[in-house]
């Protein structure tokens, strides 16, 4: 064979082993397809089996209140009949054991839809501010559990309350703030709702370690760790105070940083008399004095575990509620009164107690500037004004039961201004 005939041959195989390996991957690439198209059928058939959709369900025209219900689905590719949508549904005694279900999310209306009562401000976009808020509020609300006294079968409300009023005592000797002391409290109600069986003889150690943990974070001259064994009188000492605070911390996940009741009440307050300027969101703006008022009936309400029930941004507003007027505590906080009518029901035993017992003096302390001395936590409330709120309370549920009407009867018994000179009667007026 010549050498031409050879370098021909050769060229010839070379050719042909291209076109065996595109051959091969063309099969490879068509098993492929078959294998995906495979894999994209069954995804689809687990997906009619269970389909999750958002709807809002309309109750009323003054709120969307959405809750969790089962609703058949047809099929994908079956024709619905004239005039059929979604408000359609197949009843009861139609349904089979192969119809397919879709989850219709019908909860509450989602917070982060309130519109934000902020002005402009400078520093930030006033509506990411507002939206960070609300998300916090709402995570730091579902920590808290008001069943949390049920997994300590040793331990009452009464004495979570006399802890409390103990604690705030120690505030004022100290003369800490107030979102110091409403630190304590939150972390101290978020540990007993995540630990269980905690003893009596514990609870006095857990809330000196909270206000500790809370003092560090809040105070710039926080106490020494001494003076929080002192307090105690010999019954807890500082090697068990910094032991236990490793334990709450570990407990709490190191979530340290709630938006406090306090903190609520601060920024309403901020937006009562506020105006689109930026300059004025900066400092204070409003009335000491009237302040300390709205923080009193606060200071007894977070006494008793009913508080639990309820987030603090809702809190807030009704104390504002009771001390002030509706339409300011729905225009600061961007509620309804669906939104606070159940703590606003729950807080007028509270609020009457107040009342009755008087407006309370703004406390000034040496060394303290005088536009500074409310922030200090003071104890202006005790024991005995929750007893006489608890009585009220079961007072107003006994005749509630008689009388529907409540929020007539919230708005009553809870009224701190008297009327206008023209609303009082002749004999009111010679009294």
């Amino acid at each position: 064979m010549s050498r031409r005939s050879i370098r021909l041959l050769r060229n010839r195989k070379t050719k042909e082993v291209p076109e065996e390996k595109e051959i091969f991957g063309q099969k490879r690439k068509v098993e492929e397809v078959d294998e995906d198209s495979d894999r994209e059928m069954q995804v689809n058939k687990r997906r009619q089996q269970f389909q999750i959709q958002n709807q809002w369900v309309p109750i009323s025209q003054d709120t969307k209140v959405i809750t969790s219900t089962l609703v058949p689905t047809r099929p994908s590719g079956h024709p619905l009949q004239e005039g059929e949508g979604h408000e359609r549904l197949t009843p009861p005694d139609q349904m089979t054991g192969g119809t397919r279900w879709r989850f219709q999310n019908l909860f509450t209306t989602p917070m982060s839809l309130r519109p934000s009562p902020l002005p402009k401000i400078n520093w930030a976009d006033h509506e990411d501010v507002w939206t960070i808020m609300l998300k916090k509020d709402l995570i730091y609300a579902n920590s808290r559990k008001h069943d949390a006294l049920n997994r300590h079968p040793t331990l009452q409300s009464k004495m979570r309350a006399i802890l409390l009023d103990w604690l705030i005592e120690v505030c004022e000797v100290y003369r800490l703030h107030r979102e110091t002391f409403y630190l304590s409290l939150d972390f101290l109600d978020r540990y007993l709702t995540v630990q269980t069986n905690v003893q009596k003889h514990q609870l006095q150690l857990l809330g000196i370690t909270c206000l500790f943990i809370a003092a560090k974070l809040e105070e710039i001259y926080p106490p020494k760790l001494s003076e929080f064994a002192y307090v105690t009188d010999g019954a807890c000492t500082e090697n068990q105070i910094l032991c236990m605070e490793l334990v709450v911390l570990k407990a709490l996940n190191w979530d340290l940083a709630p938006m406090t009741v306090i903190s609520w009440l601060n920024v309403y307050m901020q937006l009562i008399d506020i105006t689109n300027s930026k300059k004025d969101f900066i400092l204070p703006q409003y009335s000491a004095h009237y302040f300390v008022q709205i923080a009193r009936l606060l200071d007894l309400c977070m006494l008793d575990t009913g508080c639990l029930q309820f987030s603090y941004s809702v809190i807030a507003a009704s104390a504002l509620y009771h001390m002030s007027s509706d339409a300011i505590a729905f225009r600061v906080s961007s509620f309804k009164w669906l939104d606070i009518g159940a703590c606003s029901q729950w807080m007028a035993a509270f609020a009457r107690t107040v009342r009755e017992e008087g407006l309370v003096e703004q406390k000034f302390f040496p060394n303290v500037l005088h536009e500074e001395a409310h922030n200090v936590q003071t104890h202006s409330v005790d024991l005995k004004m929750l007893e006489r709120a608890q009585e009220l309370q079961l007072e107003i549920e006994l005749s509630s039961r008689a009388s529907p009407d409540l929020h007539r009867q919230s708005h009553e018994i809870t009224m701190l201004t008297p009327p206008s000179s023209s609303r009082k009667s002749h004999q009111d007026l010679q009294s």
